[in-house]
């Protein structure tokens, strides 16, 4: 910047294109970096109920209140998963790296025809969101909003199953619990 004596000095926000400051870009930049980003058109596009999308969104954002996520508060929590006695239960491991999660996913992956994505499952994510994108690549254009709400209702009824377990005493089989995700598709 060099300065010019005669010319009035003014005063440019770098965070927009036109250089304008605006209460948007303010807060945009304000949470850059924080939040991996995410293709959030999977989630609110997709159709299911707004409960289920809520759950989604919360879930991809890692703060469903799992056994890892209650231990990081301080709160009672069980010491292992319910559906498969892991030492910890994560987000991850109970959508999608469970060995329970892992047969309800090949059981719904393979009645609903998304048998490209099965092999999906047998390598473990690292986090729901990149196994998420990944697995919508794979599916041609037509079929992704249906993959979408797949996804969420198949998440959904696995976190309903944990939650019977724990509160209920109520077990189902891997067979029961896809018939019913089947039934809210």
């Amino acid at each position: 910047m060099h300065l010019q004596q005669g010319v009035q000095d003014t005063i440019t926000w770098r965070w927009t294109n036109d250089g304008n400051f605006s209460t948007r870009s303010a807060y945009k930049i304000q949470f850059r970096g924080s939040l991996p980003p995410f293709r959030t058109d999977l989630i609110w596009k997709a159709h299911v109920e707004n409960r289920c999308k809520i759950f989604a969104w919360i879930l991809v954002q890692d703060k469903i209140l799992t056994a890892h996520n209650l231990q990081k508060r301080g709160w009672p929590h069980q010491q292992q998963c319910v559906l498969c006695n892991d030492p910890l239960e994560t987000s991850l491991h109970l959508c999608l790296c469970c060995p329970f999660a892992k047969a309800v996913w090949d059981q719904i992956l393979s009645w609903e025809n998304f048998t490209q994505l099965q092999q999906q499952l047998q390598v473990n994510p690292t986090h729901i969101k990149s196994w998420w994108e990944d697995a919508v690549a794979k599916v041609p254009r037509s079929e992704r909003r249906r993959l979408n709400g797949v996804v969420i209702y198949t998440f959904w009824n696995i976190w309903k199953e944990r939650n019977r377990r724990i509160f209920d005493n109520l077990i189902e089989t891997v067979p029961q619990v896809a018939a019913r995700i089947n039934k809210d598709i």
